[in-house]
């Protein structure tokens, strides 16, 4: 039965080819039975399938036939997404995955706005979701209109995503960061309030030990925490206070 059902099933695929030739796809498109009449969208978090569907572009008689790469190139011009798979489900269906982009911090814009690792600029709608994200200092914004941010913008927040990978703790209690003038990162924590100086690209066993050095001289004098924590020297952590 199962053997019959293939040949079945085969006659079935292979029935348009014979019948047109290189022309089968062409000739498939045009029939109404392939007229998309639903869009499945997966992967979505600040977007919605609307605005999903709305950026495929497609008119009132698209085909489940059309250019698949084409349309996920299209969706993929959108600020908010890094990029999409479109995959056809017969007879007249799309399944699209999009993979967003991720906000790692606040910049200004002058208004503060969410970017990405890559210093995209991200519409999201800051009615609808709940950021909770450090903030990155510079002394340079970008044009109103500029789709990236400036270079220092985009190394803080690929620093932050660098970070995120390493402790995710550590990076949830970041306020602020920004460039010293040699070039160190200073992340301005919360609880206690102190900041960390350390050279970009930190490796986490120097984070462990700056972290364990800000316990051990809390617990020294928890009435006087320390205003910093430095990790810029080789082989040791030095901890000030801020009396």
């Amino acid at each position: 039965m199962r053997s019959e059902m293939k040949v079945l099933l085969g006659t079935l695929a292979l029935g348009p080819v014979l019948v047109w030739g290189p022309r089968a796809v062409e000739e498939l498109a045009g029939l109404d039975a392939f007229r998309i009449s639903q869009v499945e969208v997966s992967g979505v978090r600040y977007l919605t399938q609307d605005i999903v569907v709305a950026q495929l572009g497609l008119g009132a008689f698209a085909s489940v036939w059309g250019d698949c790469d084409a349309w996920a190139e299209r969706l993929a011009e959108h600020p908010l997404i890094r990029d999409a798979e479109v995959r056809r489900r017969l007879p007249n269906r799309l399944r699209v995955t999009i993979h967003e982009r991720q906000p790692v911090a606040f910049a200004a814009a002058p208004t503060l706005e969410p970017v990405d690792a890559d210093g995209v600029r991200l519409p999201i709608d800051p009615a609808r979701n709940s950021l909770d994200l450090p903030v990155i200092s510079t002394s340079r914004m970008p044009p109103s209109d500029a789709a990236v941010f400036p270079e220092e913008v985009r190394m803080l927040a690929a620093e932050l995503e660098y970070l995120t990978g390493l402790d995710e703790d550590f990076v949830a209690r970041i306020s602020t960061i920004r460039r010293s003038p040699g070039g160190a990162l200073v992340l301005g924590l919360l609880q206690p309030e102190v900041d960390f100086v350390m050279p970009p690209r930190t490796p986490i066993d120097r984070l462990r030990d700056g972290q364990a050095a800000l316990r051990h001289a809390i617990d020294l004098d928890p009435g006087d925490p320390p205003a910093v924590v430095d990790l810029r020297f080789a082989g040791q952590v030095v901890v000030r206070r801020a009396k």
